[in-house]
């Protein structure tokens, strides 16, 4: 320690030999009164009373699952429903493509039939007098004409399957950014604690130098009542800060689909951005490559498929349709039939339910057209913002490591001060706030730096190598 003046002594200086005296002495008379020996019993029945309940609320309390970032995202992936149904709406469009593809191949049918009654009756067929018979048939249709009606269905439903392959491959994304964000707040969250209860601890550092001080005469009643006043203040910060980290695991949790707290297993945040190529080369590869993007262009191939299709009601339609028989008691040979039937179709006038749906589907086009503009203006922007935001994270990142350093060393400047009677304590104070915001900066830029760069991964519709 330094300083030779008035105020100079250790940190934290002890009490002084007098003072220990009288407080021995007072406690020994506490302790030969009765309602020491009353409190003494009521303090063993209250230890071994908590000696018994311990047990059970340990056993009650559930423990804290921990993940790491790759986990949450393979976890959200799995249970987020956004996720979840744009899963489902691939397996429908795949479906729907299955279903287009089978109206090129004919239909084929086969029944039976069998009867039996108490009573006989007079076959017609056979002549003969029965009580039972059999009916079997085959039966094969097929559209020879349909006015392109099912080739556009099929366009239509390939499309549709694009559409839907492209908005999962947009929502798996918006899943993993969702899911990082609510990671890096569990971190960040953890990080707060640790520096509230560091704050803390300084507080009642500088409370106990100051009482040392009003013991031997060098400081006034004021400065213990500031210390107080600042240990109360770092209490409440620390208190705020675990309720925000329980709150950042349960929302880590939900995202996640896990019940109760979820904390990270990886307590550190990111200080540098991985390297990623020029702005032009971003904003080139986010318009033709952009999940949301691509899953507008399909959305307006879709639309457009959907028009073209619509116009196929207009057209007339052929379908040829043939079967085979046997019936009849037994199935002799000559009791076999077959059929060849050819339909033609003419749509004439349906209510103008034709015209509606044409209007419909044009309609549709054209929005999805302007939707499919937007998407690539949107995708421009969204990828120069996010590349921006990093690279003023990394600035606040460099700026806030400074100031932490900064802030420390002022800290030590004002301590070693304030040993020495040239420094009050509102100084001191003022050193010991200034560093708690320097490390809550320190926490938040590099806290904001990894979702930036997420948000960066998500309009690209890729993860950036480190």
């Amino acid at each position: 320690m330094c300083g030779q003046g008035r105020g100079a002594m250790p940190w934290p200086f002890r009490s002084m030999t007098d003072d220990r005296g009288r407080r021995e002495t007072a406690d020994t008379q506490k302790r030969s009164s009765p309602m020491h020996s009353l409190f003494r019993g009521g303090t063993v029945a209250a230890v071994a009373l908590g000696i018994v309940i311990a047990p059970v609320a340990g056993a009650a309390q559930q423990p804290v699952r921990s993940v790491t970032l790759e986990e949450a995202i393979r976890l959200a992936l799995e249970r987020d429903p956004a996720a979840v149904a744009a899963e489902e709406a691939v397996a429908t469009a795949r479906a729907n493509h299955l279903e287009a593809r089978g109206a090129l191949l004919p239909s084929v049918n086969l029944s039976s039939s069998y009867s039996n009654s108490s009573n006989q009756r007079f076959d017609q067929a056979t002549g003969q007098l029965v009580s039972e018979s059999y009916a079997a048939q085959a039966q094969a249709s097929y559209e020879l004409f349909g006015g392109g009606r099912r080739l556009a269905q099929l366009r239509r439903t390939s499309a549709g399957l694009a559409a839907a392959d492209a908005a999962y491959r947009a929502q798996r994304f918006q899943t993993i950014l969702a899911t990082t964000e609510a990671y890096y707040n569990a971190v960040a969250a953890a990080e707060l604690v640790r520096a509230a209860a560091q704050r803390l601890e300084r507080a009642r550092q500088q409370l106990a130098f100051a009482q040392t001080r009003l013991e031997v005469g060098t400081a006034t009643r004021s400065d213990v009542l500031r210390a107080e006043l600042e240990v109360g203040r770092a209490e409440l910060a620390l208190v705020e800060a675990e309720a925000g980290e329980r709150n950042a695991r349960l929302r880590l949790g939900r995202q996640i689909g896990v019940q109760g707290e979820v904390e990270p297993a990886v307590v550190t945040l990111p200080e540098a951005a991985p390297p990623r190529p020029p702005l032009e080369e971003l904003v080139a590869e986010a318009v033709s490559r952009s999940p949301s993007v691509l899953a507008a262009q399909a959305d307006r191939q879709e639309a457009r498929a959907a028009r073209l299709a619509a116009y196929t009601s207009y057209i007339p339609s052929v379908r040829a349709t043939g079967g085979y028989d046997w019936f009849a008691y037994q199935f002799p040979p000559n009791e076999r039939s077959w059929s060849l039937r050819i339909t033609a179709s003419v749509p004439l006038f349906n209510g103008f339910q034709r015209e509606a749906a044409v209007a419909r589907a044009a309609a549709s086009e054209r929005i999805a057209e302007a939707r499919a503009r937007d998407a690539e203006l949107a995708a421009r922007v969204a990828v120069e913002a996010a590349a921006r935001q990093i690279d003023a994270a990394e600035r606040r990142v460099e700026i806030a490591r400074r100031g932490i350093e900064l802030a420390r060393e002022d800290l030590r400047v004002q301590e070693e001060r304030y040993q020495i009677g040239n420094a009050t304590i509102l100084d001191l104070q003022a050193s010991q706030v200034a560093l708690a915001e320097a490390e809550i900066e320190w926490v938040n830029a590099r806290q904001e730096l990894g979702i930036s760069v997420a948000r960066l991964e998500a309009v690209l519709g890729r993860r950036l190598e480190p």
